[in-house]
């Protein structure tokens, strides 16, 4: 599948306790769109971030189904998929600050 911008690949940043402690290690997490592979996950991050990754990792979540009580049916809640991106230890980038495009 072929992505207009990088934006369409890297979704968002992760932000939880387990990956702001990541983050003194230089691995940062981001939720990507589920298609995506390593490479393109690593161009992507190369072209929003200016920084080439040393290490790219991903982790497929499945969705859960969740049952609505109400009407008794069942909702089920959408496939994610993280990347733990390793950089050099000199090199960091500021997180907080990246700017993602809403589909």
């Amino acid at each position: 599948m072929k992505y207009q911008t990088p934006h369409h690949i890297i979704l968002s940043p992760v932000v939880t306790e387990k990956s702001l402690a990541l983050q003194e290690k230089s691995r940062y997490s981001f939720l990507v769109e589920p298609s995506a592979n390593k490479n393109q996950i690593s161009a992507a991050f190369e072209s929003v971030f200016g920084i080439k990754p040393q290490c790219v990792n991903t982790i497929n979540r499945s969705g859960k189904v969740k049952t609505n009580w109400k009407n008794r049916l069942s909702i089920n809640k959408a496939d994610k998929k993280i990347a733990i991106i390793t950089l050099k230890k000199d090199q960091k980038i500021d997180i907080l600050s990246i700017k993602t495009d809403k589909k």
